[in-house]
């Protein structure tokens, strides 16, 4: 009885837990971004996005002169990634 207990107790727990955590579709964008020259810029855009609650990767290349993210649909949209962008002092459009 005792063990029956404890496993009701966690089967609701972990019922309760992912209720809780609503996640969104994991998206992938390439973004063009203009003005990187180097892999300190890749690393500046990259610092910046990641802050978003959300983004699971960034891939900013200086060379391409795209920025790759993958992010949750529900946690953050594609107009704050952007927003991120043009904060770190790069361009959407050449």
């Amino acid at each position: 009885m005792k063990t029956i207990t404890i496993l009701l107790a966690l089967f609701v727990t972990i019922t309760l837990f992912a209720e809780g955590t609503e996640t969104g579709k994991i998206r992938t964008k390439v973004i063009p971004t203009y003005g990187m020259h180097c892999s300190g810029c890749e690393e500046t855009i990259t610092t910046e996005i990641m802050k978003l609650n959300g983004v699971k990767s960034v891939k900013a290349d200086h060379i391409k002169k795209t920025v790759t993210v993958k992010y949750d649909d529900k946690k953050v949209t594609l107009e704050q990634v952007k927003a991120a962008i043009v904060s770190a002092g790069y361009k959407l459009e050449e």
